[in-house]
C-alpha cells in the first residue's frame, strides 16, 4: 500500500485560503440580496394604496427609498402612495 505525499507548501496553503475566502464572499453577496428581498412584505399585506392618506405619503415615510422603493414593502411604490406601515420621518 502506498501513500501519496501531500503538497503542504506555503504557496498552496495561501492559494487555498484565497480561493476559500473568495468563494465565501461570492456566496455571502448572493444570499444577502436574496435575504433582503425575502424580508419585504407584499403590497397587499401592507394595505398599500397608490394615493396618500391624509398628509401621510410614502415620500415622507422613514422607510422611503428614492425614487420608487421602500425598505419594507416589495415592488415599486408611488411617492404619493401610502401603506399601514407608514412611519413619519423625524
Amino acid at each position: 500500500m502506498s501513500f501519496q505525499t501531500l503538497d503542504l507548501s506555503r504557496r498552496s496553503l495561501l492559494r487555498g485560503a484565497v480561493l476559500a475566502t473568495g468563494a465565501g464572499v461570492v456566496l455571502a453577496v448572493g444570499f444577502g440580496s436574496q435575504a433582503q428581498a425575502a424580508s419585504k412584505i407584499t403590497q397587499s399585506a401592507a394595505n398599500y394604496q397608490p394615493i396618500p392618506k391624509g398628509g401621510q405619503r410614502c415620500n415622507t415615510c422613514s422607510q422611503w427609498l428614492q425614487p420608487t422603493d421602500c425598505k419594507v414593502v416589495n415592488g415599486p411604490v408611488s411617492p404619493t402612495g401610502w401603506c399601514s406601515l407608514y412611519s413619519a420621518k423625524w
